[in-house]
């Protein structure tokens, strides 16, 4: 039996799959809130204390950040993560560790399509590469490479890779976070805390007004993102203006990725932000900026383009992983 985690900064789901010859089938699946928490093992054992007795041989968790060596410190996440550790705390034999778009990249290929929402139909090539970009506390990004038999989990830290704006606007909107913090990355401007400094700088550099009820939302209220997109929805000008400047910005780095990646299997948006704001997404100002791209902007225009709304697909990808790996031992 497999333990499946996706460990995200806000957020962890965790899961129990039992690998049959039909698949992968559901034990039980539980959220938990990743802060309420001190570290990764307390986490786990939290969640089999919920199980009924049941135990797992693997456990495969998604984590935010690098996997390059162990112990793993997640991106926005202030544990440390030993899977030998964690492996003698839970008296399992295996641990391993996925970067959690590697790990939504694998579940990309156990989605329906019931699990997606459709931006652009394209026309996918089964036997190509796909990418993975998710916006939500932070940017993460990856993909699948196909190998001849079969598609492997390529991981990235591409959502830390240098943000380069395409217009005066987003020039200015580059200075703006220079003068804050130095390097400004794509995640700065993608993500949660992204769509907030876009509303900042539109605010502060006088391109548009903040009503005053909007003020004292942002200021009770520790979900900014959220507030600015509903903001967006109720009539404030300023609101959605950075809404729109999120949603090209966010196009723009996904058509980078899937050149990155030649996508031709098609580009999946994860992320805890596109499922909410997919009516926007669906506009056309996502894909304008997606296919922007100059002499190659045909190559992005027959690119496959969905949204994830499947919000356990990174934990299906741990699962999927766990099983694959089982195979080979």
């Amino acid at each position: 039996m497999i333990l499946a985690g996706d460990v995200g900064g806000t957020k962890s789901y965790l899961g129990l799959y039992q690998s049959t010859s039909d698949g992968l089938k559901e034990v039980t699946v539980s959220r938990f809130e990743s802060n309420d928490y001190p570290g990764a093992a307390e986490l786990l054992k939290a969640f089999l204390k919920s199980c009924d007795g049941y135990r797992p041989n693997r456990v495969v968790l998604g984590v935010p950040g690098p996997v390059r060596q162990t112990p793993v410190k997640p991106v926005n996440l202030p544990w440390v993560i030993d899977p030998e550790a964690i492996a003698a705390h839970l008296d399992v034999a295996w641990v391993d560790l996925l970067n959690d778009l590697e790990a939504t990249a694998y579940g990309t290929l156990a989605l329906g399509p019931d699990d997606l929402i459709e931006l652009n139909a394209g026309e996918p090539d089964p036997n190509g590469n796909a990418a993975v970009i998710a916006a939500g506390t932070g940017l993460g990004e990856g993909g699948l490479a196909w190998v001849g038999s079969g598609h492997v989990a390529v991981p990235s830290e591409g959502g830390h890779a240098s943000f380069a704006p395409g217009t005066d606007l987003e020039a200015e909107l580059w200075s703006y976070l220079f003068e804050r913090h130095g390097h400004v990355s794509w995640e700065r401007v993608v993500s949660g805390m992204g769509l907030v400094n876009i509303y900042q700088f539109l605010r502060d550099t006088g391109r548009g007004e903040e009503p005053e009820w909007l003020r004292e939302q942002l200021g009770s209220n520790g979900g900014g993102a959220q507030v600015i997109s509903e903001a967006a929805s109720q009539s404030c000008q300023l609101a959605a203006d950075a809404l729109d400047l999120f949603v090209s910005l966010y196009g723009a780095e996904a058509g980078n990725l899937a050149l990155k990646f030649l996508a031709t299997a098609g580009v999946f948006i994860g992320g805890g932000i596109a499922p909410k704001i997919a009516d926007k997404l669906a506009d056309g100002s996502f894909m304008a900026a997606f296919a922007e791209k100059g002499r190659v902007s045909d190559i992005l225009h027959r690119i496959p383009v969905h949204i994830i709304r499947n919000d356990h697909t990174a934990m299906l990808g741990a699962a999927y992983y766990g099983a694959q790996q089982a195979e080979h031992l």
